[in-house]
């Protein structure tokens, strides 16, 4: 069994791969301070809920091309939850974003920067 990476490695991994297939607004927060459980989530904005299905299921195939593998993924129209242990993940729709709010909600947590990098041929 493949070794987990670190929680922000993962994270960045996940901000990625959202980049890649065009999601927006990403935004990767430390909540290690904040929630006993989890390191960081990471935050993303779909087009619609068909874009937010396929930016869940891209994450959770190139996981698991690493070898790791969700703890669970939660599919829902207009959000996909995918627990990936000590990160998070979340895609929203725009309005499922807005409702749910958790930008605001985890606004104590410091942001993790990132740059998307240009994807591989």
């Amino acid at each position: 069994m493949t070794a987990r990476p670190p929680a922000a490695e993962l994270a960045l991994k996940l901000a990625q791969v959202a980049y890649e297939k065009k999601g927006q607004e990403i935004k990767i927060l430390d909540v290690s301070d904040l929630h006993s459980l989890i390191e960081c989530f990471v935050l993303v904005t779909a087009l619609n809920s068909r874009h937010a299905q396929v930016l869940g299921q891209d994450a959770l195939s190139r996981v698991k091309q690493v070898g790791l593998q969700p703890w669970h993924l939660e599919r829902a129209d207009d959000w996909i939850c995918g627990d990936f242990g000590d990160v998070v993940l979340h895609v929203f729709t725009e309005d499922a974003r807005r409702y749910y709010d958790l930008d605001h909600l985890w606004a104590d947590a410091p942001l993790i920067e990132w740059s998307p990098t240009k994807a591989s041929a």
